[in-house]
């Protein structure tokens, strides 16, 4: 049964120097995805951890983790999932 990610909430460190405005544009533009919430909650020397809220009708996981990646975003974990059931198609 394919299911659809709706929403997801990352916790990742980021390079201080990765503009947080650019960073949550990159990820908006990934398949699937129709919005990015991003909040600091932490800062040291070199890098801040980020809370990433990912929402939309079909995330392409894949998409957004090669996204992050090219970002230098370092996920630490994932703290909350939702996913529905794929809805068929009804093309006729």
């Amino acid at each position: 049964m394919p299911v659809d990610i709706r929403r997801l909430l990352i916790e990742a460190d980021k390079p201080r120097e990765t503009s947080t405005l650019e960073l949550t544009q990159a990820l908006c533009s990934v398949n699937g995805v129709d919005e990015c919430d991003l909040v600091v909650t932490d800062v040291d020397a070199r890098t801040e951890t980020v809370k990433l809220t990912i929402k939309g009708p079909h995330i392409n996981y894949s998409d957004l983790k090669k996204a992050m990646d090219d970002n230098g975003i370092a996920i630490k974990g994932i703290d909350e999932v939702n996913v529905v059931k794929a809805r068929k198609s009804t093309q006729t």
